[in-house]
């Protein structure tokens, strides 16, 4: 992460430096973009770029930090005014796939060069969607009157790993080209439905014996 150098900029010199390596991110492949690239985006000396970082992944961390949390406090309020487990699911997609061009470039490399610290800082920004879609599936059992016990709690973290890995597979498909937004959103919905109408049928299958 960057020196306590770069920390103690100002506000204004520090979203400079990340905006112009956020351009460089976005529109390069990871390998082919330089250290002395970056350094002169941002109006820095090469010899500045290491007083502030350590290495190229180090400001593509910072960079991913920066967008970390204005995307978490959007996912929040997401999660404030969503239905259900369904509805959750389906607003965060339509969140991501309705980006900026920009931003979407970046969330392609960011999903390409997913390296230990990456993985780390990217996941981070949806802590809080894994414990809400948990809190959904585990209020939508016991609303059906099924007692969430050992087993019921382990299904449900279960549910919650398909269904996220089910929207994050829409995104990719969405940003490769392979599928238009309208075609990737209906056949997520399809999937939430008989994966929901599936756990539905499990815990009822289970309360009768």
């Amino acid at each position: 992460m960057p020196t306590d150098k770069f920390n103690r900029l100002k506000q204004d010199k520090k979203d400079y430096i990340l905006r112009a390596a956020s351009r460089e991110f976005a529109i390069r492949d990871y390998n082919e973009i330089s250290i002395s690239k970056i350094a002169d985006e941002a109006s820095i000396s090469r010899g500045s770029f290491y007083l502030y970082f350590k290495d190229k992944e180090d400001v593509f961390c910072a960079v991913i930090d920066a967008h970390k949390d204005r995307i978490r406090n959007d996912l929040l309020n997401i999660y404030t005014h969503a239905t259900d487990t369904s509805d959750v699911i389906m607003q965060v997609f339509d969140y991501f796939s309705h980006l900026s061009s920009f931003e979407q470039s970046l969330f392609e490399k960011i999903s390409g060069n997913m390296t230990t610290n990456v993985q780390e800082l990217f996941a981070n920004s949806f802590i809080n969607f894994d414990v809400e879609v948990k809190k959904r599936l585990r209020d939508t059992v016991i609303q059906m009157g099924y007692k969430v016990d050992e087993s019921m709690e382990e299904r449900i973290s279960l549910t919650k790993e398909i269904l996220f890995a089910m929207m994050v597979t829409a995104l990719i498909d969405l940003s490769v080209g392979h599928q238009s937004i309208e075609d990737a959103r209906q056949k997520l919905s399809r999937k939430l439905s008989i994966i929901i109408e599936g756990s539905r049928y499990i815990a009822q299958q289970n309360a009768t014996k």
